[in-house]
C-alpha cells in the first residue's frame, strides 16, 4: 500500500472514529488542582476499560506519564500552571489515544474478538504462552500508532490464529489438566511398566479429550463428558497400578485370600450365606442371581405402585363427578391424597438407599428406615465417620416429609445381660438423635430415642448372620398428615 493511499485511509478512518467517539466533557476545572488530576484520572480508567491501553498503547502510556508527573507535582505542592500543563499534556494524548484506538477496532476487527475470547476462558494465566501473542498483538496496535497500516493488515491473521491457539490452550488447560498432570506423574511412576494396559487407556482417552477439544473448542457439554472420562480413566490407572505392586508381594495363596475376603464382605452385605467353598466365577454367578432378584422385586414394587396410584386416579375422578359431598366423602378425598402423597415419598425414599445400607418399608401410617449399613464399635455407641453417609441419606428421607415426628429404635442381639443390652441399645438410638438434632434435621421436640435391647429379634440368635441382622436401628418416620 503506498503511502499517500494510506494517509487517506487513517485521515477516513480518524474522522469516522471522531464522529463516532463520545464527546468528551467540557473543559478541565481550573480552580482546584486536586479535583483536575482527579477528573483526569477518571477519564484514564475509562479509557482503560474501554482496552485504548492496549489499543493506543503508545499514546496512553504518554498520558498516563503526563498524569503521575500532575499527581507528584500535586503531592509535591507544584505550582497549578505546572500541574493543569501536565494535565493538558495527557489529555491531548489521551484524545489522540481514543482516535487512533478507534482505528484499531476497525482494521483489527476480527483479532480482537479472538483476543478476547481467549481471555474469557483465562488465556491470560497460561504465562508466556500467552505473553508472546500478547506482545505479537501490542507490535500491530503499536504499527497503527506509526500509520504502519500495512504492517497491522498483513499480520492480524497470523496473531488472530495464535490468540485461537492460546484460548484453545486455556480450555484444555481448565478441562483436562488433571488428567494431563496424572499421566505425567504415572510416567515418573513408570506406570506403562507396571500397568501397561491400563496405562494406554488412560492414554487414549486423554489424547481423544485433547483432539476433540482442539476441533470443538465450544462443545462444552461433551468436553466436559471427555474430560470427566479422561480424568477417570487416569485415576484407573493409577489403582490398578497400585494394586499390581501390591498382588506382586503377595504369595499366591495371600492373593486368593485376599480376594475371598473382598467377595466375602459382598456376600454379607446382600445376605447370600457363606460361599467361600465355590469358586470366583460361582461366588460372582450367585451374587448376581441375588442382584438380579433383588431387582425384580423392585420392578414388582414399582409395579404395584403404579397400578395403585391408578386405582387412586380413578377414585379422585369418581369423587370429582360426586355433588354435594359429605363430610364422610371430603375425609375420604383427603384421605386418598394423602396416601397419594405418602405414596410418592416412599418410592423417592426407596430410591436413596443401596440395598446394603437400608431397607425401606410401610408400617401402617409410618415409613420405616431400618439401617442394615450402620456399624457401632462393640459394646459402644459412638458414630464414626462410616456411617456419616448413610445418616446423611436419612436426613434427607426425613426432610422429604417436610416436618414429621420420628422415632429411633436401638436394637440389640441377645448376646451380653438383657440389662447391657438395653442400656446399649438406648445410647445407641440416642446417638442418632443426637447427630440428626445437631444437623438440624428437625427440633429436638419431634424427635424420640427409645431402646429395646434384644426384646425385638428379626432372626433367631442361633447363627452369627441372625445376629448380625438383629443388631440395628430403625427410624420410624410419622407424616404430619397420615395416610
Amino acid at each position: 500500500m503506498n503511502k499517500p493511499f494510506r494517509c487517506l485511509l487513517l485521515g477516513f478512518v480518524l474522522a469516522f472514529a471522531g464522529a463516532c467517539a463520545t464527546p468528551q466533557p467540557g473543559g478541565m476545572p481550573t480552580g482546584n488542582p486536586g479535583a483536575l488530576v482527579e477528573q483526569f484520572e477518571a477519564e484514564l480508567t475509562r479509557a482503560r476499560a474501554n482496552q485504548v491501553d492496549v489499543l493506543a498503547p503508545g499514546l496512553f502510556n504518554d498520558a498516563q506519564s503526563a498524569f503521575m508527573k500532575a499527581k507528584q507535582g500535586l503531592n509535591k505542592g507544584a505550582k497549578l500552571t505546572d500541574i493543569q500543563e501536565y494535565v493538558a499534556q495527557g489529555s491531548a494524548s489521551l484524545k489522540k489515544a481514543e482516535e487512533i484506538a478507534q482505528v484499531s477496532r476497525t482494521i483489527l476487527g476480527e483479532t480482537n474478538k479472538a483476543r478476547d475470547k481467549a481471555l474469557k476462558v483465562g488465556a491470560d494465566r497460561l504465562g508466556e504462552p500467552y505473553m508472546d501473542v500478547e506482545d505479537q498483538y501490542l507490535k500491530l496496535t503499536k504499527a497503527i500508532e506509526n500509520d504502519n497500516l500495512s504492517y497491522a493488515q498483513k499480520n492480524a491473521a497470523e496473531v488472530q490464529a495464535a490468540f485461537r491457539d492460546v484460548e484453545i490452550m486455556a480450555i484444555k488447560n481448565s478441562t483436562i489438566g488433571n488428567a494431563r498432570k496424572m499421566m505425567a506423574d504415572a510416567d515418573k511412576a513408570r506406570v506403562q511398566k507396571i500397568a501397561p494396559t491400563a496405562y494406554n487407556d488412560a492414554l487414549q482417552a486423554l489424547n481423544e479429550a485433547d483432539a476433540y477439544i482442539g476441533q470443538n473448542p465450544y462443545a462444552a457439554e461433551t468436553i466436559s463428558q471427555k474430560a470427566a472420562h479422561a480424568e477417570f480413566m487416569a485415576q484407573r490407572m493409577m489403582s490398578i497400578s497400585e494394586n499390581s505392586q501390591n498382588f506382586k508381594a503377595m504369595t499366591p495363596e495371600a492373593s486368593a485370600l485376599y480376594v475371598e475376603g473382598l467377595l466375602s464382605r459382598l456376600e454379607k452385605t446382600m445376605n447370600t450365606g457363606d460361599l467361600r467353598d465355590k469358586s470366583i466365577e460361582g461366588q460372582l454367578g450367585a451374587m448376581t442371581g441375588t442382584v438380579e432378584a433383588m431387582e425384580q422385586k423392585n420392578q414388582s414394587l414399582e409395579k404395584d405402585n403404579l397400578n395403585y396410584q391408578s386405582q387412586i386416579a380413578k377414585l379422585e375422578q369418581q369423587l370429582t363427578g360426586l355433588q354435594g359431598y359429605s363430610r364422610e366423602q371430603e375425609t375420604a378425598k383427603r384421605k386418598l391424597a394423602a396416601e397419594r402423597e405418602f405414596n410418592e415419598k416412599f418410592n423417592k425414599v426407596q430410591r436413596f438407599f443401596r440395598p446394603d445400607e437400608a431397607e425401606v418399608y410401610k408400617q401402617g401410617g409410618q415409613l420405616v428406615i431400618r439401617m442394615r449399613g450402620i456399624q457401632f464399635p462393640v459394646g459402644k455407641a459412638t458414630l464414626t465417620p462410616e456411617n456419616y453417609t448413610l445418616l446423611s441419606k436419612v436426613q434427607q428421607a426425613i426432610v422429604t416429609f417436610g416436618q414429621p415426628t420420628v422415632t429411633i429404635e436401638g436394637h440389640t442381639d441377645s448376646t451380653g445381660s438383657a440389662q447391657v443390652n438395653q442400656e446399649l441399645s438406648q445410647k445407641r438410638a440416642e446417638a442418632v438423635k443426637t447427630y440428626l438434632v445437631a444437623n438440624k434435621t428437625l427440633p429436638e421436640n419431634r424427635m424420640r430415642a427409645t431402646g429395646y435391647g434384644p426384646s425385638r429379634p428379626l432372626a433367631p440368635e442361633t447363627t452369627p448372620e441372625g445376629r448380625a441382622m438383629n443388631r440395628r436401628i430403625d427410624v420410624l418416620i410419622t407424616p404430619s398428615q397420615t395416610p
